[in-house]
């Protein structure tokens, strides 16, 4: 995957020319964008059809109400599933509380757009702005990866803070500081950010131009 991220570079003029101008970063897939692409989802309903394993347990975690280190993540994914208007509605609870992440709250913007009301849309979508926006400074990959997460989940429905994230994760975050020391042989991402990494590059490529 980082091969495949990093071939464009080889197409960058030399040094001292002037690169062509190129489209903006935008997003062109509906809702949902992130990870539950149709081919994807198609499989994870059958897993419930066939009540594979997976399934079972996550079932029982959902259901049971279990402890889950990630409530809104599992609540939102069972609800996308299942089609369960009740458990995708406990999702935006959540992520309206004062628990939520970043991450999170994109994810349950994302998946559970069906059961979300105009005004906890409005309400989440301001959340998911502040959040983006406490996070703007960070550099590191796991906030590098909500914020991607949060502008792909936003596109739509904020005008400008979205966008406007999306160009500098890619243009000036990847392009400009990781692509280059990973291609130089430096050590830019940390073994522990590589879930965080591939989240990032699954949001960007299956949902941008």
């Amino acid at each position: 995957a980082l091969a495949a991220c990093l071939a464009p570079l080889a197409a960058q003029p030399p040094s001292g020319e002037r690169p062509a101008a190129r489209d903006p970063v935008a997003v062109f897939t509906e809702h949902p964008r992130l990870f539950l692409r149709p081919q994807r989802l198609r499989l994870l309903k059958r897993e419930r059809e066939r009540q594979s394993p997976r399934w079972l347990q996550l079932e029982a975690l959902v259901a049971g109400g279990g402890s889950l280190p990630e409530p809104g993540f599992a609540q939102a994914l069972y609800y996308r599933i299942s089609g369960d208007d009740a458990v995708g509605r406990q999702a935006v609870n959540w992520a309206l509380g004062p628990a939520a992440d970043l991450r999170q709250m994109a994810l349950v913007f994302d998946w559970c757009q069906e059961v979300l009301s105009e005004a906890q849309k409005h309400d989440l979508a301001a959340r998911i702005s502040k959040a983006m926006g406490a996070l703007a400074a960070d550099e590191s990959v796991p906030a590098a990866r909500s914020r991607a997460l949060a502008a792909v989940a936003l596109y739509d429905d904020v005008p400008d803070g979205p966008p406007r994230e999306l160009e500098h994760i890619v243009r000036v975050w990847w392009e400009g500081q990781i692509a280059p020391a990973l291609k130089n042989g430096r050590r830019a991402i940390a073994r522990d950010d590589a879930y965080a990494l591939f989240e990032l590059l699954h949001a960007v490529r299956d949902n941008v131009n």
